[in-house]
């Protein structure tokens, strides 16, 4: 006679390996020191941005991001492991991803470009004395 764990394809061997995982919401800890350091960069930033055209990229790309991943979530080429999300879902993707990995990554960038255009400036300033 088989036993339990032979009679189980690999598909449900993920999953029973997934429940037995300690639930901690990784997705979100991970994302937290970015955060941060987006605190000083757009202090830097602020007044060299232009809030409308970063809107309309956020915007744009939340909507690409969004239909991307819902192709890819219904062929089965993106899963989630449960037990590092938050556990909510939104058309079956996890809501970090919309609220935090869709409009955090493009706007990071935007405002790191223009602290450290701002840097630049004040040091070609400074050497042109």
């Amino acid at each position: 006679m088989p036993e339990a764990d032979e009679l189980l394809d690999d598909e449900d061997k993920k999953k029973e390996q997934a429940t037995a995982q300690k639930r901690w919401p990784a997705t979100v800890i991970l994302a937290l020191p970015f955060m941060l350091l987006f605190v000083p960069l757009y202090k830097a930033a602020r007044e060299r941005v232009n809030w409308k055209a970063a809107l309309a990229m956020v915007a744009t790309f939340e909507v690409i991001m969004c239909c991307a991943e819902l192709f890819s979530v219904s062929r089965g080429h993106w899963v989630w492991n449960p037990n590092r999300t938050l556990g909510v879902l939104f058309f079956g993707i996890p809501i970090e991803e919309p609220l935090l990995y869709y409009w955090f990554p493009p706007l990071f960038v935007v405002v790191l470009m223009h602290a450290f255009q701002g840097v630049f400036e004040k040091r070609k300033a400074g050497a042109a004395k």
